[in-house]
């Protein structure tokens, strides 16, 4: 069974957080939501508050096929700030595992700190002055870096799908979005 961890923030954005852990939950993957302080209650950007199994001081440790960090501002700036969480984004990708991240923490979190020089990656339309190599995609992957990246709230479903897509495979990528109403634009990887 693949693991995913999604890390929760301070101010971090709740629809890409959520969205996502409800997506690669209906996927069969196993997920640990976990928040980067000890504080295991997370008050997000509109005031939602999600309640973290773990902190992230339990998991740092563990490996995990993927590792996701939803955006918001705020929220990207506390990743950002945590050197736990930069160190375990390095020892993932160099372990060849993936890495997601959406809106403000492509180029918050993983451009500021240079973790992928020549990676190609979306995020929030407004930053993408600071990437050397963009996509206009809803969702990216750049396959050799092992990065999936997306723009923002409204793509949530783009990003879980596309997650789900490479850890597990197309048809369960399917399967799970057979079961949503998809909006027009958003890849239901049915063949």
């Amino acid at each position: 069974m693949s693991k995913a961890l999604i890390l929760l923030s301070e101010d971090c954005e709740e629809t890409e957080a959520v969205t996502t852990i409800d997506l690669l939950t209906r996927a069969g993957i196993e997920v640990t939501y976990a928040s980067i302080t000890q504080e295991r209650e997370v008050m997000c950007s509109r005031g939602v508050v999600i309640l973290a199994q773990k902190s992230f001081a339990q998991v740092s440790d563990h490996q995990f096929d993927v590792v996701i960090l939803p955006g918001g501002v705020k929220g990207a700036e506390n990743f950002r700030d945590s050197k736990q969480v930069i160190e375990k984004l390095r020892r993932t990708y160099e372990q060849g595992q993936l890495i997601a991240a959406i809106c403000a923490t492509p180029a918050m979190v993983l451009q500021y700190h240079n973790l992928f020089p020549h990676a190609t990656m979306t995020g929030y339309p407004t930053t993408k002055s600071s990437f050397k190599y963009w996509s206009d995609e809803r969702v990216y992957y750049d396959e050799a870096h092992r990065l999936i990246t997306s723009q923002g709230p409204a793509t949530s479903i783009d990003f879980a799908l596309k997650i789900i897509a490479v850890l597990v495979g197309n048809s369960k990528a399917a399967e799970v979005a057979s079961q949503l109403i998809l909006p027009n634009g958003i890849t239901s990887y049915a063949n």
